[in-house]
């Protein structure tokens, strides 16, 4: 059965003599009813229970009979479930701002996602909530979050892209140049945090007899002016 829902009534039939009571033990989750004088088992289950069983008696002056039934009441199944937003854009070694979705209708108990998230992302299994800090980039990809309890699951789709960690800290050293027209500079060559430089490019542009380097960043020459 499912909380907050009205079963459908049950009546047992016994063969023999007609019966005078019936009884159950133990009593029934809250909610659902016995009838004494017919047996029939009815209601709307108000708690989520467990699978039990539970032993009926029907009783006359000849002695008694039994019976047994299993009951379970579940939760109402998870409905829809959002995350916003749904799709993520992340960038390695930066920790992203938790993701916590909300669901509507019967309570979560355990959470799941497929594929497993890029290394350094999680997934909480009692929130679902995603955390974390990437550890190295992937290409976007799409990804199933499943809310389950006993009535059974629900799912919301994202998908997510982790990003190289974008140039910073960029150096030259030394970080000005004094140089002679028709002596060649000794050149230099910068460094750079993050991820590595794809390109390199310099603004405006060098004296004549200067060379940039766009794969290194890089400087050399002899200038001419």
């Amino acid at each position: 059965e499912t909380i907050g829902i009205t079963m459908v009534s049950v009546t047992p039939t016994a063969s023999g003599g007609a019966v005078d009571t019936w009884s159950i033990s133990p009593s029934l989750p809250n909610g659902l009813s016995f009838g004494s004088s017919n047996g029939t088992i009815y209601g709307t289950p108000t708690v989520i229970s467990t699978s039990a069983e539970y032993q009926i008696t029907a009783s006359n002056a000849g002695g008694s009979g039994t019976a047994k039934v299993t009951i379970q009441v579940n939760d109402v199944a998870p409905n829809t479930i959002i995350y916003s937003p749904t799709s993520l854009s992340l960038t390695k070694a930066a920790t992203m701002s938790p993701l916590t979705p909300s669901v509507s209708d019967g309570a979560v108990i355990a959470w799941s996602i497929s594929p497993a998230l890029p290394t350094g992302l999680s997934i909480d299994i009692s929130t679902g909530t995603i955390s974390g800090t990437p550890a190295s980039i992937s290409s976007i990809a799409s990804y199933t979050v499943t809310a389950q309890n006993t009535g059974g699951s629900a799912q919301a789709y994202l998908t997510i892209e982790i990003l190289e960690a974008p140039p910073s800290s960029i150096t030259y050293v030394p970080g000005s140049f004094t140089l002679t027209k028709g002596t060649p500079m000794q050149s230099v060559t910068p460094t750079a945090s993050g991820d590595p430089v794809d390109n390199w490019s310099i603004s405006p542009t060098l004296p004549a007899g200067l060379v940039f380097d766009n794969s290194t960043g890089g400087i050399s020459g002899t200038p001419s002016v």
